[in-house]
């Protein structure tokens, strides 16, 4: 409350001896209050810090394994204007001299006929259906929608369309346009067939089917489906629906372009191609894995590092000092971290019956707990060059490889759920959400108490007042005796 000038009959600064009285009542408990909610943000803050470096190292490992970092494979292409490829971890080293014979290619129709695009012209009426491959539609052509835009319009917007486009071409020819029908996929199998056998007017002229006679068709071909064809060392050839093979190769993708060249086929338009083949070559990406050795290594001294500078204590220090000790000195579940990760380090995984250890490929545990990787790239090379099969299987192996074990632990920590640091960090948000209510019902008992201890200084004052006036009036009566 607004305190006013008071205290005339006594003399007293109301005012004043109020707000001293709520100060000295106030402070113990706003000082504890404050203490503590400075704890707690401090303690969050620390925790955060250490979750976020967890996190970081589980979103690194995670990445490791969709990239396959420890165990990838580097395949590459001669002339990727012709053929480019993709390797998995499955796939095994080799060369492979590649003769592309054959795009694959959609499946193209033309109607012969000119349609013209007056929305007020009747192409016709009854069911049209396309089929493309196994999958068919039925389209109700009525008065509604037997102009042309809409009839392209049916065919295109149709929920059951079976992957086919209708567009129109303009030919420049008086009359109208052509409507063209392709697949939106490739392949033999993805071929067009119209069934116009139902229907009247002139949408009846778009009946195709390959057995058709050709003196009956209106429709003509513009490009035939077709299968992609490869050969692989002159000796296997091997097809696709489209112009991607994969696992054709184990563990390979080849991606087409163009065609490659020939010899004496008597075909000009590829013998006259001067590239004939593609090789590819696949081999041992070892140059990745050592980076991710590298990474991994940094990874886990950063977030040593930070956790180390969070739960450390430097004794020279001076002892008032707020940074002789971490925020986090003395934290158990912190330490836990430390040391579940440090005891992971250190477990053996069995690889073809053999057990193998970080110390195996070139990684050390130094004795502050953090690793170290082989200094000489020379001999690193080596290690990895020997040991690269194992080393893959080592981090990647599912379940039971360094990755999965290490997700798993590090999860443990960082789960929105339940994982342990996670948790800490709600418990602690409660705490100061808590000791914001502390801090405002404090605030509010100190206005009541200053309302009150106020209202008790005037009523003094009040009675003050009271007893000079009786004391003044008594003064008087007993001159006027004299």
């Amino acid at each position: 409350m607004g305190l006013s000038a008071a205290g005339m009959a006594s003399g007293l600064d109301i005012a004043g001896m109020t707000q001293q009285l709520v100060a000295a009542e106030r402070k113990p408990k706003a000082d504890r209050i404050t203490t503590q909610q400075k704890q707690v943000n401090v303690s969050l803050s620390a925790y955060g810090q250490v979750k976020s470096s967890v996190s970081a190292m589980q979103s690194m490992l995670e990445k490791f394994g969709k990239d396959e970092a420890f165990n990838g494979q580097k395949a590459t292409s001669d002339n990727s204007d012709y053929l480019s490829i993709k390797a998995t971890a499955k796939a095994k080293s080799g060369v492979y001299n590649i003769n592309i014979q054959q795009m694959a290619q959609s499946h193209k129709l033309m109607g012969e006929e000119l349609f013209s695009a007056d929305p007020e012209a009747s192409l016709g009426s009854g069911e049209m259906v396309i089929k493309v491959g196994d999958k068919s539609m039925t389209l109700n052509i009525g008065e509604d929608n037997d102009d042309l835009s809409s009839v392209v319009d049916a065919i295109n917007n149709a929920d059951d369309n079976p992957g086919v486009t209708a567009t129109l071409i303009n030919t420049g020819e008086e009359g109208g346009s052509k409507i063209v029908f392709s697949t939106t996929e490739t392949g033999e199998k993805n071929t067009i067939e119209i069934d116009t056998s139902a229907m009247t007017g002139q949408l009846a002229s778009l009946a195709y089917n390959a057995d058709m006679p050709a003196a009956e068709r209106k429709v003509d071909q513009m490009q035939a489906a077709q299968d992609a064809k490869i050969m692989i060392d002159n000796f296997t050839t091997v097809s696709s629906s489209n112009n991607t093979f994969e696992d054709v190769i184990e563990g390979v993708t080849l991606d087409l372009k163009k065609l490659t060249g020939t010899s004496g086929s008597e075909n000009p338009e590829t013998d006259d191609i001067d590239v004939k083949s593609v090789k590819i070559t696949i081999e041992s990406d070892e140059k990745s894995t050592k980076d991710s050795l590298k990474s991994f290594v940094d990874s886990y001294n950063s977030l040593m590092g930070t956790i180390d500078k969070l739960t450390g204590f430097d004794a020279d220090k001076d002892p008032d000092d707020p940074n002789r000790a971490g925020a986090l000195n003395g934290d158990s579940l912190t330490r836990s971290v430390t040391t579940q990760m440090r005891n992971l380090l250190n477990e053996p995984i069995e690889i073809n019956g053999k057990l193998y250890q970080m110390s195996d490929f070139g990684i050390s545990i130094q004795r502050d707990g953090t690793l170290e990787l082989e200094e000489d790239s020379d001999k690193l090379d080596d290690i990895i060059s020997e040991n690269f099969a194992v080393i893959g299987q080592f981090f990647a192996k599912e379940d039971s490889g360094f990755l999965a074990k290490a997700d798993k632990l590090l999860d443990s920590f960082t789960d929105k759920t339940d994982g342990s640091l996670s948790v800490k960090e709600e418990t602690l948000k409660e705490r100061q959400k808590s000791l914001d209510d502390d801090m405002t019902d404090l605030n509010k008992r100190m206005v009541a108490y200053e309302d009150r201890t106020y209202k008790q200084f005037l009523a003094m004052d009040e009675a003050i007042g009271q007893m000079n006036n009786q004391l003044s009036s008594m003064m008087s009566l007993m001159m006027s005796f004299d």
